[in-house]
């Protein structure tokens, strides 16, 4: 039976979400605690004898099975801390996907190392392995592998061709913590793997990040780069720097409470797997709509749950089908446009990398051309994609009222 017009609340008819979003305590007593416990040492430095920032690289191996860690000050941070980790530099080219936020080239920019945009695949909104075949030349010296939203990349595929070419990989796993692919975490695969604890991050401490590593060197040049490249020898109490550093560190205080937050990150990605596999399920084969699920031996940690729309098997564009959603009360984000592109920033497209207007250092993008046609199938997808809100604290009500609202509205925007 088709869906009448009267029906859908954005017309005036009942919205099919009947309740609000379930919401959760997302810091609670352990958190608390820790921090209250941090602060009573009166050591939040962990050059000055605090303990929390080790505890907490501790905790971070154990969860993916590495044998090192750095933590530091936000997952912008490191990234770069990982890009220079790699041996990036000056002039060097890293291959990534537009589709991602600015932190992932803010690294880059500051070493002057060229950024490479290369296509998405469909299935992943991720880099496709393909397109970076296309685009690997003697002058690359890394490729950031961006885990959309909470899904697995094609990592295999594309450690692989880097293996093949000498070049080195950077998992962005900001998005995608604990995420799964044949067993193995997301962020083991490449050489380093680079994740964020910002407030809208599936853990949190306000502000932070950190990087895994399976390299002792690259390991030894990350703890020096976050912290002023300082040569610290303490039993002379002196200080030497040998490259340029930045102060990216993570405080005891940030570090305690990231601890409490990583040991319920299982729970949490639990949780979050139950409603999206719901979501899943109740939208799959859905008209117009194609729902992306992990990749076969993957397992997604669910920051969305993406989708897709088929715009030739619908009567109304994304805005129009967007705003019923949100009149049906579904929690859906569709702001990613291919304006958003990467490459379509003011700052890339102009080569303005300073407020006041310096070309310099830009020079090194002097050959490099950026603007709007250099990924279709990613615009494509940023024109038509969109995201469905997932919390651990969502339950089966919550999704199945969201099935419901989808659902009415997507049967009504079916072309008639």
């Amino acid at each position: 039976m088709s869906v009448q017009k009267s029906s859908l609340a954005v017309f005036g008819g009942a919205p099919a979400k009947t309740v609000p979003y379930t919401k959760g305590v997302r810091f609670g007593p352990a958190e608390e605690e820790a921090a209250v416990a941090a602060i009573r040492s009166q050591k939040l430095w962990m050059k000055q004898g605090g303990t929390r920032v080790p505890a907490v690289e501790k905790t971070i191996c154990e969860l993916w099975g590495v044998p090192h860690a750095i933590a530091c000050s936000s997952g912008t941070a490191a990234l770069h801390l990982a890009a220079v980790a790699c041996g990036v530099e000056p002039g060097d080219e890293v291959i990534l996907n537009p589709t991602t936020d600015w932190g992932t080239i803010c690294g880059l920019l500051a070493i002057g190392a060229v950024p490479v945009f290369a296509d998405v695949h469909p299935d992943t909104l991720s880099l496709d392995p393909a397109a970076v075949a296309g685009t690997i030349t003697p002058r690359t010296r890394a490729i950031i592998l961006v885990h959309f939203a909470g899904y697995p990349a094609h990592v295999k595929e594309i450690v692989t061709l880097a293996r093949r070419h000498n070049v080195k990989v950077i998992e962005d796993c900001a998005q995608s913590p604990l995420a799964m692919l044949d067993g193995r975490p997301l962020g083991v695969f490449g050489d380093v793997g680079a994740f964020s604890a910002n407030d809208s991050k599936h853990v949190s401490c306000g502000e932070g990040g950190f990087v895994t590593l399976h390299d002792d060197e690259m390991d030894r040049i990350g703890r020096l780069f976050i912290d002023k490249a300082y040569e610290r020898n303490k039993a002379r109490g002196q200080t030497d720097v040998t490259f340029l550093g930045f102060n990216y560190r993570m405080s005891e205080l940030s570090a305690a409470v990231l601890d409490v937050q990583l040991r319920g990150l299982p729970e949490q990605i639990r949780r979050r797997t139950a409603y999206a596999e719901q979501l899943l399920d109740g939208l799959d084969g859905l008209p117009g709509l194609r729902v992306l699920r992990p990749l076969p031996g993957g397992r997604g940690a669910y920051w969305f749950v993406l989708s897709c729309l088929e715009p030739e098997r619908l009567s109304a564009d994304r805005a129009t089908i967007a705003k019923a959603l949100a009149a049906e009360g579904v929690a859906v984000w569709a702001a990613l446009s291919p304006a958003s592109t990467l490459y379509g920033t003011t700052a890339l497209r102009e080569k303005k990398l300073y407020p006041q207007g310096r070309t310099a250092p830009a020079d090194f993008l002097r050959d490099r051309q950026y603007g709007p046609g250099l990924c279709p199938v990613a615009e494509r997808v940023a024109a038509n994609v969109l995201s469905f809100l997932v919390s651990p604290f969502y339950t089966a009500q919550d999704a199945n009222e969201t099935v419901a609202g989808v659902r009415k509205v997507m049967e009504y925007y079916q072309s008639k």
